[in-house]
């Protein structure tokens, strides 16, 4: 018989703060709708075969930005404001491709390799700690 357990979750959005140039910002966690919507657009994005199965990215641009947008905010007396697609397009590339690194995985967009619990947080394998021990 296998041992079932709880999963048990809160219901608050994480948040990650950041700052850029001096300015307060807020990374968050999306809701379904947000992901979903996020999802979508990256179907038109992808290139298929006759086979019909994915072959590649065929249009990267505002890829990173087009989820930063619907992530990020900007601290502005105390509240969150959103942060337009022209703006984060306007940044450095390595401060774009740093914060959508963290936006998918904030939002479980990523390819996760490792496992996590209820609340995202990585949890080690016990299988995968006694790999790494005996290599």
């Amino acid at each position: 018989m296998s041992e079932s357990k709880k999963l048990i979750f809160n219901l608050d959005f994480k948040k990650i703060p950041v700052e850029i140039g001096g300015e307060e910002y807020v990374l968050v966690e999306l809701d379904g709708r947000e992901r979903d919507k996020y999802l979508n657009t990256l179907t038109g994005r992808l290139r298929t075969g006759a086979d019909g199965k994915s072959q590649g990215v065929k249009n990267f641009e505002g890829l990173q930005s087009s989820l930063l947008s619907k992530s990020l905010r900007k601290i502005v007396d105390g509240m969150e404001v959103g942060v337009t697609e022209v703006t984060i397009q306007g940044w450095p590339a390595r401060i774009q491709a740093t914060l959508y690194d963290e936006a998918r995985a904030l939002s479980a967009l990523g390819d996760e390799k490792k496992k996590k619990d209820a609340d995202g947080n990585d949890v080690e394998d016990e299988e995968d700690e006694e790999l790494e021990k005996n290599g």
